[in-house]
């Protein structure tokens, strides 16, 4: 678990829309403090230092927030932002016992080159996060699963996650994790059930490849010239 970060956070006295943007302008963000007896607390937090630690090491980072007057280690329960620009609106934090133990939600990456993968096979990854328990101080900021041995039409589980000293997992164990799988053959039975058949070409319809024999071709009778009728007698016009 990477370290806590230091947060400058002023109190709020101005409240609306309009206060609210003239403090993102600034390069502020609004926030609210929740405390553990139900009163909430309205802060105005650094938008860059949050918007970093979000980004780089997500949701599970934990906040010193310095008021002046005291602090609280806090972490961010929820995140409002702009659905066009992506840009910070609004954030809720949560103050947090540095020894009780809490549940949180921890991303899975695969790390590795699976052997059925090599193979030929497949690899799918099926859980991206881990339900956990741990200590604030103890929470990863992400959890691997090593998919090296993992052969053709094999998976592994939440429970083959490794899992640092302190943390438990809450998730189902038995919850498939990363599986090879072995590639599918498409037949042309699987075409037809699909709707996807080549068509015949129609009656005197030339085929795709065929060569079309030009007018006057060896095989075609030559047509009559002009003003010449049967047996070659002259056709007056």
């Amino acid at each position: 678990m990477a370290d806590n970060v230091d947060l400058q956070a002023k109190e709020r006295s101005e409240r609306g829309k309009n206060a609210a943007r003239r403090l993102r302008a600034s390069g502020m963000v609004p926030a609210v403090l929740y405390g553990g007896d139900g009163d909430a607390t309205a802060l105005a937090v650094p938008n860059k230092i949050v918007d970093y630690t979000l980004h780089h090491m997500g949701d599970n980072a934990l906040y010193d927030i310095d008021l002046g007057s005291g602090g609280s280690t806090a972490r961010i329960v929820d995140v409002q932002r702009d659905p066009v620009s992506g840009r910070l609106i609004h954030v809720d934090f949560a103050p947090v016992n540095m020894r009780e133990r809490i549940e949180v939600t921890v991303p899975l990456h695969v790390v590795g080159e699976a052997s059925g993968a090599e193979e030929g096979g497949v690899l799918q990854q099926v859980a991206y996060e881990v339900h956990v328990e741990s200590l604030p101080g103890d929470i990863p900021q992400e959890l691997t699963i090593d998919v090296s041995s993992l052969g053709m039409g094999e998976n592994l589980t939440l429970a083959d996650v490794a899992l640092p000293e302190g943390v438990t997992l809450i998730s189902d164990p038995e919850e498939v994790a990363a599986t090879v799988t072995v590639p599918t053959e498409i037949t042309e039975e699987d075409l037809e059930a699909a709707g996807v058949v080549e068509e015949e070409p129609e009656e005197g319809e030339p085929v795709e490849g065929e060569e079309v024999p030009e007018e006057g071709a060896e095989g075609e009778e030559p047509s009559p010239e002009k003003g010449e009728g049967p047996a070659g007698q002259n056709v007056q016009e």
